[in-house]
């Protein structure tokens, strides 16, 4: 187990400096993870160890909609959920950026941070939320560090975009 601090980041802080070999996601946690507090579409948190950021994650609400779940995985999802006929969408908490700094990945961190904000959203139930869901980039290595961490497909129509949904049910993380 990875030791590491989390931090959670608002509109006031400075972000130091971060480098994950991909500029689309320096630049959220620089610029857009300012106005996404702002706006309260999303909260930001710093992950640090040894007082060093050496990753961060934002994260906001959202829900899966019935229409898109597989038909098998909604009934294993409501199975035991009262009238769960009556449910037009699940809630979920929405992974909206995950990135590690370029000198300490592969170390296990990203997963240690997956398994946070399982424990997170699992360990008193805060927000009433049943899944995790992520919009990952269409590339092998993310498919993969995701699926590796429990991660399934919520549909195939989206195996030729830039992103793919996947999501994480909490109720088999419960401790």
């Amino acid at each position: 187990m990875i030791d590491f601090k989390v931090r959670r980041l608002s509109t006031n802080d400075t972000r130091p400096h971060f480098d994950c070999a991909d500029a689309d996601l320096n630049e959220f946690f620089q610029k857009d993870s300012i106005e996404s507090c702002r706006q309260l579409l999303a909260v930001t948190y710093a992950v640090e160890q040894n007082n060093e950021l050496v990753a961060y994650f934002s994260i906001s609400n959202d829900a899966i909609k019935k229409e898109l779940f597989p038909i098998s995985a909604f009934k294993r999802a409501t199975n035991f959920i009262p009238h769960c006929k009556r449910y037009s969408s699940l809630p979920a908490v929405k992974i909206g950026r995950l990135a590690t700094s370029k000198c300490k990945q592969s170390n296990g961190i990203g997963s240690e941070i997956l398994n946070f904000i399982k424990g997170w959203f699992t360990e008193g139930n805060k927000t009433g939320c049943r899944f995790i869901i992520v919009d990952a980039n269409n590339n092998l290595d993310t498919i993969r560090f995701y699926s590796k961490n429990g991660f399934s497909f919520l549909s195939q129509k989206d195996e030729s975009d830039d992103t793919r949904l996947l999501y994480f049910d909490l109720f088999t993380f419960r401790r």
